[in-house]
């Protein structure tokens, strides 16, 4: 219990400082953020009109404009990525929009994409089976364009099943992942519910301590890493001892809580890029995670079990009621 304590005191201290660090910035740049948060909101009301006219303007814009309005408007209309949930995951989705020879998509096209997005996500969640759903997030990125077919991939993230409480204390000991459809449940055997990934990636995405959000995000950026990535350091889990159901216990679940905690809100150091200090790119704020479980065979048929970090930010801008 001490070491969660620690966990729980160093978190509001972090999430004290950083009120106040982003509070004093607020005042400095008072201005320009709202600067940039009347012209974010002026883009998206404009790109919105015309996605929900009725009348074919006949107009066209450039890809990267449609691709670039279709995320923020949808995270606008439809996200909420101040919310929290038990539970997260991503579902990707891919549409094809014809462009001309200069990359320009017309009006109609761009509608009828931004409608399928909406039916995506209307569908994702009547696949959920949970009373409380909803969309977290949006990221929309132009895979490439071939000849006059733009292919455009969409990543949305879904929270669902409503959890209270600041990062709460761990109550058993969780094997460390599973490998498969099964939950490989806690180390006794007794539970099945959950496991080590699991326990971890609840508790990162629903702080109970959660400073006010600015109104809504635009540009999302998605994180993946590794321990493999952190130069072996052991701040994410992985395990070369070929064991299938090796067991996280209380001490080691804390351990890595608060190591994924400071991964996660620290900014990625530009001046020393062989050392990463976080995961935070600079500008963007942390929306969630996905752990999944990884199974890896190296040339020595050695079996390594190791927890793969998939870490949503998006960049935030006010809205002015």
């Amino acid at each position: 219990m001490k070491k969660t304590k620690h966990v729980i005191i160093i978190s509001l201290i972090l999430g004290v400082i950083g009120f106040a660090c982003k509070k004093e910035d607020n005042n400095m740049l008072d201005e320009q953020n709202t600067n940039y948060s009347e012209n974010i909101l002026k883009s998206i009301n404009k790109f919105k009109q015309t996605m929900e006219s009725g009348v074919k303007s006949g107009g066209s814009m450039h890809i990267d404009t449609a691709v670039w309005n279709l995320e923020a408007l949808i995270s606008y209309e439809n996200a909420y990525p101040d919310s929290s949930s038990r539970d997260f995951i991503t579902v990707e989705s891919y549409y094809t929009l014809h462009v001309d020879a200069d990359s320009m998509a017309t009006d109609a096209a761009v509608q009828a994409v931004y409608q399928l997005m909406l039916d995506s996500v209307d569908h994702h969640l009547s696949q959920i089976d949970a009373g409380m759903k909803f969309l977290v997030f949006c990221d929309v990125e132009l895979i490439e364009v071939v000849g006059n077919t733009a292919f455009v991939q969409a990543t949305n993230g879904y929270g669902f099943n409503l959890v209270l409480g600041w990062y709460t204390p761990f109550d058993d000991d969780w094997i460390w992942g599973s490998l498969g459809s099964s939950l490989a449940g806690n180390c006794s055997g007794t539970d099945f519910t959950s496991d080590g990934s699991n326990e971890i990636q609840y508790r990162l995405n629903h702080p109970a301590v959660q400073i006010p959000g600015p109104g809504s995000y635009t540009d999302y950026v998605t994180v993946y890493r590794t321990d493999s990535d952190l130069d072996f350091d052991r701040r994410i889990y992985w395990d070369f001892d070929g064991i299938l159901n090796n067991c996280l216990n209380i001490n080691n679940l804390n351990d890595y809580l608060t190591e994924a905690h400071d991964l996660i809100y620290s900014y990625d150091d530009p001046l020393t890029p062989n050392y990463i200090e976080g995961f935070r790119p600079q500008g963007k704020d942390f929306i969630s995670i996905e752990i999944t479980d990884e199974w890896i065979s190296d040339p020595n048929m050695n079996s390594d079990y190791l927890h793969q970090y998939k870490i949503t930010y998006a960049k935030p801008f006010i809205i002015q009621e």
